[in-house]
């Protein structure tokens, strides 16, 4: 009864266990960085040339609100002149044109400010949800192919186990084809003997097949 035992569950084929570092080491995923960087150079164009532009719509307002102070002071000295108003209006008149410059300039400041803080968090933004993108499929691509190289383990370890038992299937099938019923009876308990005392799977592999080889060859000859 004990060797039955042992020998039916011997007959069941253990897979390869999945060890996720084994199989996801070697794992090449450098395209994934190379995609990073490469949209990452994009986007550091894309800062420059958008941060170019608004400094230059900076320079423009500021260029414009000087351009507009100069033409409202002329204006204003006309008109004070054909009123002929002097003395605290002018002076007055005067604060009041070089308050609304101050204002100006600071409003085309406050705007670059604004515009460049805009593309910078943009960009910024760009590439951070790209990279997370590409880290979520590199990580996807790890796990696929640490399946399929499992997979493919537990393949080859199939089809050698198979091949390996079909060989000494095949290999006891023949030697013990013209053996008597006495013979068979030894022959049974000394493979039984050399499966229990096996230390390796392909051993007890290659006994357990002698032992079933042997049986067939018993039950051949009780059905005769």
């Amino acid at each position: 009864i004990t060797h039955r035992k042992e020998i039916k569950m011997a007959i069941t084929y253990k897979a390869p266990d999945y060890d996720d570092k084994k199989y996801r080491s070697g794992v090449n995923t450098s395209f994934y960085d190379k995609a990073v960087d490469t949209y990452r150079k994009q986007q550091e164009q894309n800062r420059a040339t958008q941060l170019a532009a608004a400094q230059k719509t900076q320079q423009s307002a500021l260029k414009q609100a000087y351009i507009t102070r100069l033409q409202n002071q002329q204006k204003l000295q006309q008109g004070l002149a054909t009123s002929g108003i002097r003395g605290g209006a002018t002076e007055t008149a005067n604060i009041r044109l070089a308050n609304q410059y101050g204002l100006d300039r600071n409003n085309a400041n406050t705007n670059y400010t604004n515009s460049v803080n805009d593309i910078n968090r943009s960009i910024d933004q760009n590439i951070a949800d790209y990279q997370g993108d590409m880290e979520s499929r590199a990580e996807e691509y790890r796990q696929n192919m640490a399946q399929a190289k499992w997979q493919a383990d537990r393949e080859d370890s199939l089809n050698e186990y198979n091949s390996v038992a079909d060989y000494w299937n095949n290999y006891y099938t023949d030697y013990y084809s013209g053996a008597s019923k006495k013979n068979l009876n030894k022959y049974l308990k000394k493979a039984k003997t050399n499966y229990q005392k096996a230390k390796t799977d392909s051993d007890k592999l290659r006994y357990l097949q002698q032992i079933r080889a042997i049986q067939a060859r018993r039950g051949v000859i009780a059905n005769k």
